[in-house]
């Protein structure tokens, strides 16, 4: 629902401000969104799932573990990646601070989702959408 999307963006809005406000940068190498090389799994759960296929109804190719929107070592869907995304930083100094801010959105996260009805999986995101589940399929 379009009330889901606006409360989902604007914790996105408040997560981005939070992370600027501890001193976060990207470093804009790639190097974090190569979830294989640095042995990471991103999940996402079925509101996030949701918000990205609402803008990308496509299929992705099925095959593959990188991000459909990792293009040439960088990241062409900043304005909906999902929490994990926006909380998740190769700079190992705010790992601590990084993870309780994720824990704390993640639970308003779940609370929009029940607001507005969402059914509430957590799955990995790239296997996700490369798989072509959303709301309605995530496991």
């Amino acid at each position: 629902p379009p009330e889901a999307e606006r409360d989902l963006e604007a914790l996105y809005a408040r997560v981005d401000h939070e992370v600027e406000a501890l001193g976060v940068a990207c470093w804009v190498r790639g190097d974090c969104c190569d979830f294989d090389r640095c042995e990471h799994r991103l999940y996402a759960s079925t509101v996030e799932l949701a918000h990205v296929r609402a803008k990308h109804p496509e299929a992705f190719e099925p095959e593959g573990g990188l991000c459909p929107f990792w293009v040439e070592g960088r990241c062409t869907e900043r304005e909906r990646r999902p929490l994990g995304c926006r909380t998740y930083f190769c700079d190992a100094r705010y790992r601590e601070q990084l993870e309780a801010l994720h824990e704390r959105c993640l639970r308003e996260v779940r609370a929009i989702a029940a607001r507005h009805g969402i059914p509430w999986a957590y799955a990995p995101f790239v296997a996700a959408l490369r798989a072509g589940r959303g709301a309605e399929g995530a496991p």
